[in-house]
């Protein structure tokens, strides 16, 4: 028995299709279903009624489903009671986050937020996207960060989290200089030659398809041959700066190799795309340390927001589209 095999039945019960609650649960549809099967064969009966359309549940179903909902409230409610009641010594607040943000955004990020380095200890596990979302969704970390766009993939519009808005970060097409600080490469919709493409594995599971969108939006294709792949966007930056070719990369990852007059940025600003860094959280009662820290990065959001309007704070629910 899984505690997330009764997550997944109360999330098919809201949303009563499977495929939008395996959306919701950030797994595909074959595996949701058969995390649903699983609890029906510890359970030892069917709980739904898969011959309707929307699902129905079954009348052991409906006998299941408010037991369900209170042994989830009460699993949770005791994790966080143990915790409060833990030794004096805080636990570390745990993040998971793209290698990119926990490089290159959280150290700055996490001074503006706590300047003085006084409130709490803190630990990071740099990963990928979808590994993030699972680990934030399995109660592996409390918090996670990642990149967010309204025209991209959708991140945790569904489901038990909210989120804020944190920060913002183009994603930019970069080059190698030459000798005379020019790029060695350019991007020009009427170039013939085919330029050499560093790309984003496509089971990067965000960038990579954020960047595909840019290349969608062109009125023509863009002259790129693809000459290298991999998931992580400093691999892509080394490439860049050994002269292999081209790579979309959020700025900054590369805005000091920029300043320093090893890359530049090439094309115009449809190549580029704005987006937003968000942090997410479970909802539910939460510790009263865990409280206090999302009420000051809360705080110093709305700060940024008021400096910065571009950067609007948003909360993402089980109705949020």
């Amino acid at each position: 028995m899984e505690l997330i095999w009764m997550e997944d039945f109360l999330e098919i019960v809201a949303s009563r299709n499977y495929s939008t609650a395996a959306a919701a649960r950030n797994i595909s549809q074959p595996a949701f279903s058969r995390r649903i099967k699983a609890l029906e064969r510890w359970v030892g009966v069917e709980l739904i009624d898969r011959s309707t359309y929307p699902v129905q549940l079954t009348r052991a179903g409906t006998l299941f489903l408010p037991r369900c909902q209170e042994l989830v409230r009460e699993l949770y409610r005791l994790r966080n009671d143990c915790q409060q009641q833990a030794e004096t010594r805080q636990n570390p607040v745990s993040f998971s986050a793209l290698h990119t943000i926990a490089l290159f955004f959280f150290p700055e990020w996490i001074k503006g937020v706590d300047g003085s380095r006084s409130l709490l200890p803190l630990s990071m596990q740099a990963s990928d996207f979808y590994e993030c979302i699972e680990a934030l969704a399995m109660g592996r970390s409390d918090f996670a960060i990642v990149y967010s766009h309204p025209d991209g993939p959708p991140v945790l519009t569904a489901g038990p989290f909210e989120s804020l808005c944190v920060g913002t970060d183009p994603l930019v097409p970069v080059s190698a200089v030459d000798t005379e600080n020019k790029p060695i490469y350019s991007l020009e919709q009427d170039q013939q030659t085919r330029i050499p493409y560093l790309a984003y594995s496509w089971n990067d599971g965000y960038l990579g398809k954020l960047v595909s969108l840019i290349h969608a939006r062109q009125e023509r294709p863009l002259p790129l041959a693809t000459v290298y792949e991999t998931s992580i966007s400093e691999g892509i930056k080394r490439m860049v700066m050994a002269g292999e070719g081209v790579g979309w990369l959020p700025l900054c990852c590369v805005r000091d190799a920029i300043e320093r007059g090893e890359l530049c940025q090439i094309g115009g600003p449809e190549l580029k795309l704005d987006m937003e860094v968000r942090l997410f959280r479970r909802h539910g009662s939460h510790s009263p340390h865990l409280e206090t820290f999302w009420q000051r990065i809360e705080l110093n959001a709305n700060a940024s927001e008021t400096r910065h309007t571009g950067c609007s704070k948003k909360i993402a629910g089980p109705t949020a589209s």
